[in-house]
């Protein structure tokens, strides 16, 4: 085999494994639930979010307040403008309105926590970052 067709083959390998890996380290966001706060013009929304190992959560921000137990697992959670936070399974923490974050998963098991948000009526909970 030349050298070439060497790096060719092992540059195709590494892309693919690359990209193996990403699509697998993303995390995800389930809605459970959603329901209209009467009097305010808000709406409470409930999510499970799940990081494998590795992953991360996209950046994004929500449209009102969040707040966040996390069921199982160890992350770093990284506001704009704040030091990174580590959490581990039992801890809760708070995003204010508008901030852009994102979680990494540090552990060795899935991280999940349960977000509640407090929202603009309307409006989808999770908004990415641009």
């Amino acid at each position: 085999m030349t050298l070439r067709k060497a790096l060719v083959s092992g540059t195709a390998v590494l892309l693919l494994a690359v990209g193996y890996a990403i699509g697998q380290s993303a995390g995800r966001f389930k809605e459970l639930q959603r329901h209209e706060i009467p009097g305010t013009g808000m709406e409470g929304v409930t999510t499970v979010v799940e990081i494998p190992p590795g992953g991360v959560s996209a950046r994004h921000s929500h449209p009102g307040v969040d707040f966040g137990y996390l069921i199982e697992g160890t992350i770093v959670l990284q506001v704009d403008g704040k030091a990174p936070v580590t959490l581990h399974g039992g801890d809760v923490f708070i995003t204010e309105r508008g901030r852009i974050h994102n979680a990494r998963n540090i552990g060795n098991t899935v991280a999940r926590a349960v977000d509640t948000y407090v929202i603009d009526k309307g409006r989808p909970g999770v908004i990415p970052a641009p």
